[in-house]
């Protein structure tokens, strides 16, 4: 009986977590959910765009990324190479110098092309902005938006959602 190659873990040229650690090396903030379905949708996007991150797929089994994923995301914090904070990863500076070191010994030239290409769509879907410090508004700008003021009712009270 033969086995189909997607499916067996010794076909694998590489472990999750080291492809993990190899698309963290290219990403530029230091901060990421920890919202593991928001991870998971993101890492199944990838597993069908890239065939570096195929191997989530079969051993996601086509079904739920998160929990690859999340076993893949607690050795890279085991490793030290990420922090997990209240609603977040952070990159540890150790962490990104060993995931860049990893990533020009471990992959050639078109698995780091995927390894970038990953790291581009992972940042901009899932890279959080740290929670604790106030969003940062240009001057003039306000939650609604520049140029947007509230409009005040016949009572002089600005309209907009009640508490």
């Amino acid at each position: 009986m033969t086995q189909d190659p997607k499916l067996d873990p010794q076909s694998m040229r590489y472990t999750i977590d080291e492809v993990l650690s190899g698309m963290l090396a290219s990403i530029e903030g230091d901060t990421f959910t920890d919202d593991s379905q928001r991870l998971g949708e993101v890492f199944k996007g990838l597993a069908q765009e890239a065939p570096l991150f195929a191997p989530f797929a079969a051993l996601a089994d086509e079904a739920d990324f998160s929990a690859v994923l999340e076993g893949a995301l607690q050795t890279l914090v085991s490793d030290g190479h990420l922090e997990h904070q209240a609603g977040r990863y952070q990159l540890t500076s150790t962490g990104r110098a060993r995931c860049i070191t990893s990533k020009r010994t471990l992959f050639n030239a078109s698995d780091i092309a995927d390894l970038e290409a990953g790291a581009r769509y992972f940042e901009s879907v899932v890279s959080a902005a740290p929670m604790d410090e106030p969003e940062q508004r240009a001057p003039g700008e306000s939650e609604r938006g520049v140029g947007q003021q509230a409009v005040a009712d016949d009572d002089g009270m600005p309209q907009g959602n009640s508490v």
